[in-house]
This record gives structure tokens, sequence and C-alpha cells, in this order.
């Protein structure tokens, strides 16, 4: 009878055994697996697309990296990719030397960004992108980018707990045929907003260019002819400054005296001027003081007075540049030009 008793005994512990071996095993199986889960998060980019800021739905994105002449497919998750083990170890440490070539595809779309830190490939956020005129104008605004090329790719990376992220662009030359078209299709039924908007995109195309760019410079004096602090309006707004001084970045050196000669206080039409003017001292020294010698002197002290006020007063290393480059000028016009900018900067009493 004891001995029954004991075999049953040692059955039942058995039975307990096998149950906390599964049950220790089942939580270390949960475990693994929200780590693995965790881990994939937290080195996860997701990626997003869209074409002059609309969003569009990546259900085929593709993603390819390339790394020392190595091909590099990463394991595509719901809404982007898992960071590949290769970047990962080396995205922090590696040497400057090291790049990464990076290719995605969205549909019709595919872009491609070459020589890439592997930083760039970094648990976080990826936003890709097409930019055409004129919205380009309202995406990348300071951006050199535009001074090229007849539209832009673009990828902003922002790891996790990075602020703030950063942007590469890729400059195209030719516009995609169906938009042009459409653009031409469009243009003589327009008016307004929309009549400036494709007149500013295709000259950037180089399509009828005089035309388009005339038709800008007669908007600009339209506006300008109204009473000052005229109410604003969806024609004579910051936008069309931006259009014309961006012609004349890309090469339209025709642009620069009209420029020169609108100089005025008009926050309602050339709301801000004066940055440019401040970029025209910093970059192209020589070639504004050129342009400002044939000018009345009252009409110079604007525009370097402009140029402190709208620009030098808040980026103290580009008036530094200017007051260098106009103390080598030695002439008058320079010297007039330094006195109102660094006065209207506030680096003067």
């Amino acid at each position: 009878m004891l001995a029954i008793e004991r075999f049953w005994i040692s059955v039942l512990l058995e039975r307990r055994i096998h149950v906390v071996i599964r049950a220790a095993v089942a939580t270390l199986l949960l475990a693994l697996s929200a780590a693995a889960q965790t881990r994939e998060r937290d080195e996860f980019i997701s990626v997003s697309f869209a074409v002059d800021g609309k969003k569009v739905a990546c259900n085929d994105l593709k993603v390819e990296l390339r790394l020392d002449a190595r091909q590099i497919v990463p394991k595509r998750t719901s809404g982007g990719f898992t960071v590949p083990t290769e970047l990962n170890k080396t995205s922090s440490g590696s040497s400057p030397d090291k790049k990464t070539d990076v290719s995605v595809s969205c549909g019709e779309f595919t872009m491609n960004f070459p020589h890439l830190h592997p930083s760039w490939v970094s648990p976080g956020r990826w936003e890709l992108g097409i930019a055409y005129p004129p919205y380009w104008i309202e995406r990348f605004r300071y951006s050199t980018a535009l001074e090229y090329g007849a539209w832009i790719s673009y990828l902003v990376s922002e790891c996790n707990d990075c602020d703030p992220g950063v942007v590469t662009t890729i400059s195209h030359p030719t516009p995609p045929p169906s938009l042009l078209r459409r653009l031409r299709s469009e243009q003589p039924s327009a008016s307004g907003e929309g009549a400036r908007d494709i007149a500013y995109a295709l000259a950037v195309f180089n399509d009828d260019y005089q035309q388009n760019r005339d038709y800008l410079m007669n908007l600009v004096n339209t506006c300008l002819s109204r009473p000052k602090d005229s109410p604003g309006d969806d024609v004579c707004d910051d936008k069309l400054l931006d259009y014309v001084t961006n012609l004349y970045w890309r090469g339209d050196n025709g642009l620069l005296d009209p420029l020169l000669q609108l100089a005025d206080s008009r926050k309602d039409v050339i709301y801000e001027v004066g940055t440019f003017y401040g970029q025209l001292l910093d970059r192209h020294t020589s070639i504004a003081l050129q342009g400002m010698r044939s000018l009345p002197i009252a009409k110079q002290q604007v525009i370097c007075r402009l140029a402190g006020e709208d620009d030098f007063s808040m980026d103290p290393p580009k008036l530094e540049r200017v007051v260098e480059g106009l103390h080598a000028a030695q002439d008058e016009v320079a010297e007039r030009c330094l006195h109102e900018a660094e006065r209207a900067a506030g680096h003067v009493p």
C-alpha cells in the first residue's frame, strides 16, 4: 500500500514538474518574442513618401542599400524596414571614407541618393519625396538646390532622439513631359495665383522663358503700384518675390537691376527683399556694388538698410563676411553700404 502511494506521489510530482517546465518555456518564449519585437522596433526606420507635399501610399516600397560595393536589401516591415546588421554596426563608428548608396522605389518613382554617411541609415524616420516648382519654393525656400535643374528629389533622415534631422537633395535637369504638357494646356485659361504659379514653373522649365519671366516682373510692378499697406492677396505676396529672385539665382543676371530698383519697405508685396539683398552682398559682393553704383544714393542706402534689418540682424557671421568684403572694395558705395547695413543690424550706435 505504501509503495502504491509513493508511486502516485512521484507521478503527480513529475506532472507538476512538466507543467512548471512548460510554463517556464512558454514564458521564456514570450519574453524572447517581446524582446525581438522591441529590438525590431528599436532598429526600425519608418518611411513616408510625398509628391509636392501630398502623401503617396507605398505598398510596394523597395529599399536597396550599398556599402563597400556590397548590395544590401533590408527586411521590409509594415511602414518601413529594419536597419541591416551591417549598417547598425557601422553607422556610429565608421570612418568618414565609408559611404552608403541608397535607392528607394515607390510605385513609378525611383530615387537614388549616393555617397551618404552610414549614420543616415539609423533607426528613426525617413521622409522621401519629389518637389516640382512652384511647390519646391514652399518646401525648400532657402536651399541652393533650387538654383539648378527642373525638380528635386529629397530624403529627410531623422534618427530617434535626434533633433533636427538631416536633408539631402538631388536636382534633376528635365521636367516630366506629362507635367510640362499639363502646364502648357492650363496656362491660357489660368488667372490670378494659378497663372502666376504656372508662369514661374514654365520659366524654371525654360519653356517660353522670356515671356513667363516678363509676366512675373510685370506682376511685381503692378503689385508695387498699389497703395502701401494694401491688403494681401493670393498674387501680391512673398511667393512672387521668391519666384523672381530664384530666377536671378538660376542665372538670369538681367533681373539684377530691376530687383535693385524695387528696394522699398513694402511689407505687403516684397516682405523680405532685404534677405535677397543680404544674400547678394554676401555671395556676389562686387556684382552688388557694381549694380548699386548706377543708383541714386538714397536707393543705395535703402538696399543696405534692408539687408541689415531683414538679414544681417539675424545672422552675425554673414554680416562679418560682408563687412570684410565691403572693406576690401575701398570705395564710397561700399563704405556707405557698410555704414547703413551695420547700423540697421544693430552693430553700431
